[in-house]
Protein backbone atom coordinates (compact mmCIF):
# COMPACT_ATOMS: atom_id res chain seq x y z
CA UNK A 1 0.00 0.00 0.00
CA UNK A 2 2.68 2.30 0.67
CA UNK A 3 4.93 1.80 -2.48
CA UNK A 4 1.37 2.94 -4.37
CA UNK A 5 1.05 6.09 -2.30
CA UNK A 6 5.11 6.25 -3.06
CA UNK A 7 4.22 6.21 -6.93
CA UNK A 8 1.26 8.70 -6.55
CA UNK A 9 3.23 11.07 -4.66
CA UNK A 10 6.40 10.69 -7.66
CA UNK A 11 3.49 11.10 -10.69
CA UNK A 12 1.82 13.63 -8.82
CA UNK A 13 5.55 15.72 -8.27
CA UNK A 14 6.14 14.95 -12.09
CA UNK A 15 3.57 16.31 -13.25
CA UNK A 16 3.30 19.55 -10.95
CA UNK A 17 7.11 20.09 -12.28
CA UNK A 18 6.46 19.76 -15.52
CA UNK A 19 3.58 22.22 -15.30
CA UNK A 20 5.68 24.24 -14.08
CA UNK A 21 8.51 24.32 -16.61
CA UNK A 22 5.57 24.25 -19.37
CA UNK A 23 4.46 27.70 -18.24
CA UNK A 24 8.05 28.93 -17.60
CA UNK A 25 8.75 27.92 -21.05
CA UNK A 26 5.64 29.68 -22.13
CA UNK A 27 6.04 32.56 -20.34
CA UNK A 28 9.73 33.07 -21.61
CA UNK A 29 8.74 32.62 -25.49
CA UNK A 30 6.05 35.40 -24.64
CA UNK A 31 8.78 37.77 -23.14
CA UNK A 32 10.50 36.92 -26.26
CA UNK A 33 8.54 37.97 -28.54
CA UNK A 34 7.20 40.81 -26.64
CA UNK A 35 11.11 42.23 -26.63
CA UNK A 36 11.30 41.63 -29.79
CA UNK A 37 8.37 43.78 -31.18
CA UNK A 38 9.64 46.48 -29.09
CA UNK A 39 13.04 46.57 -29.95
CA UNK A 40 11.11 46.88 -33.19
CA UNK A 41 8.70 49.86 -32.31
CA UNK A 42 11.71 51.68 -30.64
CA UNK A 43 14.01 51.73 -33.71
CA UNK A 44 10.53 52.93 -35.71
CA UNK A 45 9.94 55.79 -32.88
CA UNK A 46 13.53 56.84 -32.51
CA UNK A 47 13.28 57.96 -36.03
CA UNK A 48 9.83 59.47 -35.63
CA UNK A 49 11.40 60.98 -32.27
CA UNK A 50 14.71 62.43 -34.73
CA UNK A 51 12.54 64.46 -37.27
CA UNK A 52 9.63 65.44 -34.78
CA UNK A 53 12.70 66.80 -32.79
CA UNK A 54 14.44 68.54 -35.66
CA UNK A 55 10.65 69.95 -36.13
CA UNK A 56 10.32 71.27 -32.42
CA UNK A 57 13.41 72.50 -32.56
CA UNK A 58 12.75 74.94 -35.84
CA UNK A 59 9.07 76.11 -34.12
CA UNK A 60 11.02 76.55 -30.55
CA UNK A 61 13.04 78.65 -32.15
CA UNK A 62 10.52 80.68 -33.89
CA UNK A 63 8.43 80.71 -30.68
CA UNK A 64 11.31 81.93 -28.19
CA UNK A 65 10.77 85.46 -30.26
CA UNK A 66 7.23 85.32 -28.33
CA UNK A 67 6.34 86.24 -24.79
CA UNK A 68 3.74 84.79 -21.93
CA UNK A 69 1.76 82.61 -22.51
CA UNK A 70 1.00 82.57 -26.41
CA UNK A 71 4.86 81.25 -26.08
CA UNK A 72 4.05 78.90 -23.48
CA UNK A 73 0.51 77.23 -25.08
CA UNK A 74 2.70 77.14 -28.54
CA UNK A 75 5.32 75.18 -26.81
CA UNK A 76 2.80 72.96 -25.41
CA UNK A 77 1.01 72.32 -28.32
CA UNK A 78 4.11 71.63 -30.25
CA UNK A 79 4.69 69.31 -27.71
CA UNK A 80 1.51 67.58 -27.46
CA UNK A 81 1.45 67.45 -31.48
CA UNK A 82 4.94 65.30 -31.64
CA UNK A 83 4.03 63.25 -28.70
CA UNK A 84 0.79 62.40 -30.25
CA UNK A 85 2.82 61.55 -33.58
CA UNK A 86 5.49 59.64 -31.80
CA UNK A 87 2.60 57.40 -30.58
CA UNK A 88 0.86 56.86 -33.42
CA UNK A 89 3.21 56.00 -35.62
CA UNK A 90 3.78 53.50 -33.18
CA UNK A 91 0.31 52.41 -33.70
CA UNK A 92 0.68 52.01 -37.12
CA UNK A 93 3.85 49.94 -36.73
CA UNK A 94 1.42 47.50 -34.16
CA UNK A 95 -1.22 47.42 -37.02
CA UNK A 96 1.15 46.48 -39.95
CA UNK A 97 2.70 43.89 -38.12
CA UNK A 98 2.95 40.88 -40.51
CA UNK A 99 0.26 38.13 -40.11
CA UNK A 100 2.29 35.58 -38.09
CA UNK A 101 4.34 37.85 -36.01
CA UNK A 102 0.94 39.48 -35.02
CA UNK A 103 -1.14 35.53 -34.03
CA UNK A 104 2.15 35.29 -32.71
CA UNK A 105 2.04 38.43 -30.19
CA UNK A 106 -1.26 37.60 -29.84
CA UNK A 107 -1.41 33.87 -28.82
CA UNK A 108 1.06 34.70 -26.12
CA UNK A 109 -0.99 37.96 -24.98
CA UNK A 110 -3.93 35.48 -24.94
CA UNK A 111 -2.28 32.82 -23.14
CA UNK A 112 -1.22 35.33 -20.42
CA UNK A 113 -5.04 36.54 -19.56
CA UNK A 114 -6.67 33.39 -20.03
CA UNK A 115 -8.14 32.25 -17.79
CA UNK A 116 -11.42 30.17 -18.92
CA UNK A 117 -13.26 29.25 -21.88
CA UNK A 118 -13.22 32.62 -24.45
CA UNK A 119 -14.78 33.82 -27.46
CA UNK A 120 -12.07 36.12 -29.82
CA UNK A 121 -13.19 38.90 -30.81
CA UNK A 122 -11.17 40.61 -33.74
CA UNK A 123 -11.33 43.84 -35.94
CA UNK A 124 -12.27 42.35 -39.43
CA UNK A 125 -8.88 42.78 -41.02
CA UNK A 126 -7.52 40.48 -38.09
CA UNK A 127 -10.52 38.23 -38.53
CA UNK A 128 -10.04 37.88 -41.92
CA UNK A 129 -6.22 36.94 -42.16
CA UNK A 130 -6.15 35.32 -38.65
CA UNK A 131 -9.60 33.96 -38.04
CA UNK A 132 -9.23 30.17 -39.14
CA UNK A 133 -5.89 29.89 -36.92
CA UNK A 134 -5.69 31.81 -33.83
CA UNK A 135 -7.96 29.64 -31.57
CA UNK A 136 -5.69 27.01 -32.10
CA UNK A 137 -2.40 29.15 -31.27
CA UNK A 138 -4.00 30.48 -28.43
CA UNK A 139 -5.21 27.11 -27.15
CA UNK A 140 -1.74 25.58 -28.07
CA UNK A 141 -0.03 28.31 -25.68
CA UNK A 142 -2.72 28.01 -22.93
CA UNK A 143 -1.72 24.19 -23.10
CA UNK A 144 1.68 24.96 -23.22
CA UNK A 145 1.01 27.22 -20.04
CA UNK A 146 -0.87 24.18 -18.09
CA UNK A 147 -4.08 26.28 -18.55
CA UNK A 148 -6.69 24.03 -20.23
CA UNK A 149 -9.00 27.33 -22.29
CA UNK A 150 -11.41 26.46 -25.02
CA UNK A 151 -11.39 29.51 -27.26
CA UNK A 152 -13.83 30.30 -30.54
CA UNK A 153 -13.90 32.53 -32.88
CA UNK A 154 -16.29 35.18 -31.96
CA UNK A 155 -19.34 36.23 -35.00
CA UNK A 156 -18.42 40.03 -34.33
CA UNK A 157 -16.03 42.24 -34.90
CA UNK A 158 -14.55 44.70 -33.19
CA UNK A 159 -14.08 48.71 -34.11
CA UNK A 160 -10.87 49.07 -33.08
CA UNK A 161 -7.30 49.16 -34.88
CA UNK A 162 -5.44 45.91 -33.80
CA UNK A 163 -5.50 43.69 -30.68
CA UNK A 164 -8.60 41.84 -29.65
CA UNK A 165 -10.88 41.24 -27.17
CA UNK A 166 -11.65 38.09 -25.13
CA UNK A 167 -15.03 37.62 -23.88
CA UNK A 168 -15.44 35.23 -20.97
CA UNK A 169 -19.22 35.22 -20.72
CA UNK A 170 -19.15 37.54 -17.88
CA UNK A 171 -15.92 39.13 -17.84
CA UNK A 172 -13.96 41.14 -20.86
CA UNK A 173 -10.35 41.36 -21.24
CA UNK A 174 -9.70 44.11 -23.46
CA UNK A 175 -6.24 43.88 -25.52
CA UNK A 176 -7.15 45.86 -28.07
CA UNK A 177 -4.06 48.21 -29.50
CA UNK A 178 -5.92 51.40 -28.19
CA UNK A 179 -6.15 50.13 -24.79
CA UNK A 180 -2.85 48.75 -24.38
CA UNK A 181 -1.39 51.94 -26.01
CA UNK A 182 -3.53 53.83 -23.36
CA UNK A 183 -2.44 52.26 -20.59
CA UNK A 184 1.17 52.86 -21.66
CA UNK A 185 1.19 56.60 -22.58
CA UNK A 186 0.91 57.97 -19.51
CA UNK A 187 4.35 56.57 -18.27
CA UNK A 188 5.86 56.45 -21.35
CA UNK A 189 5.17 60.57 -22.33
CA UNK A 190 7.45 61.87 -19.99
CA UNK A 191 10.14 59.91 -21.46
CA UNK A 192 8.78 60.90 -25.06
CA UNK A 193 8.66 64.24 -24.08
CA UNK A 194 12.61 64.32 -22.87
CA UNK A 195 13.97 62.57 -26.13
CA UNK A 196 12.34 65.29 -27.91
CA UNK A 197 12.49 68.43 -25.97
CA UNK A 198 14.82 67.57 -23.43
Amino acid sequence: MNDISAILQKIQEDARQYGEAAAAAAREKAGAITESYRQEAAAETAKVLDAAKRQAEAIHQRAASQTGIETRNQKLQVRRQAIDAAFHKAMEQLCAMPAQKKAEVYAAMAAQALAGDAALVLNQADRAALGETLPALIMKQCAAAGKTCKVTLSNTTGPFAGGFILDQGSTETNCTFEVLSSSVKEELEARVDAALFG
